[in-house]
């Protein structure tokens, strides 16, 4: 079974989208450029869209490339960015409803994550729509060099102490300038989740994104698996406590659901 976000069609077209005006809807012009790429997967030249839209297309595209809606192309155009499709393993469905849960609650991307025996990070259930800001580039396994700059690392090391034996600072680098590249501070930091019961990504891996992400203890009491949402940075410097509070309360709700 797959968790698979649909890309919009020509005729059904998301109206929550950071490229708006002041009402929260889509930009005519916004909406014209998303209904041409969605029409064409495989890319549109810059030329191309500002021909469709009759003057410039620079400022809607980039807007949508840093909300993670748009990607460049090999040959310099765009299309629309696929969201990947999650395979999904057989979890407590327990977990899969704390995943719904979350997203009801946040209206963000939420995602289910687990350590792997090869030490990549496997995003394993996933929720969200295509109107969603999205952390851009973030694979469903995250390999171990990038895990220093991700929330939900940093909740899995926290709290199983020998996975951090296994992170290499050599291989660390600053995604950003929020980015942790020391292995003191991020040390602090892993401090600072068993501390609070929960960790945070400020704009570490990608300007403009954060998470929040809380671990889910498995009936034997060892975190085996974390929850996070995904969203704006701004909404987080907005919404931490509320969106802390949201993230730690499924957490719990799910590991205690998970012993029935």
């Amino acid at each position: 079974m797959t968790i698979d976000v649909p890309l919009p069609r020509s005729g059904d077209m998301p109206t929550e989208r950071p490229a708006t005006g002041t009402s929260g809807l889509v930009a005519p012009g916004t909406l014209r450029v998303l209904r041409m790429l969605a029409a064409h997967p495989e890319g549109v030249g810059l030329a191309d869209l500002n021909g469709h839209l009759g003057r410039s297309s620079t400022p809607v595209v980039q807007g949508l490339l840093r909300a993670g809606h748009v990607e460049r192309t090999a040959s310099g155009g765009y299309r629309l960015r696929p969201v990947p499709t999650v395979p999904r393993r057989e979890l407590p469905e327990v977990l899969s409803d704390a995943v719904s849960d979350l997203y009801r609650r946040t209206r963000a991307w939420t995602y289910l994550v687990e350590w792997a025996d090869d030490d990549h990070i496997d995003v394993v259930d996933i929720r969200g729509h295509q109107g969603l800001g999205r952390v851009p580039e973030l694979p469903p396994r995250v390999p171990p060099s990038m895990a220093h700059a991700l929330a939900a690392s940093k909740v899995l090391v926290a709290h199983r102490p020998g996975r951090r034996a296994r992170l290499d600072p050599r291989r660390w680098r600053a995604y950003t300038p929020a980015t942790i590249t020391s292995p003191d501070a991020y040390d602090a930091e892993l401090a600072c989740v068993r501390r609070d019961g929960f960790a945070v990504d400020r704009e570490e891996y990608a300007t403009g994104f954060a998470c929040v992400c809380a671990p889910i203890a498995d009936p034997g009491g060892r975190v085996s698996a974390a929850i996070a949402v995904a969203l704006p940075a701004t909404r987080l410097r907005d919404e931490l406590d509320r969106l802390a509070a949201d993230v730690t309360d499924v957490a719990r709700v799910a590991h205690r659901g998970w012993y029935r």
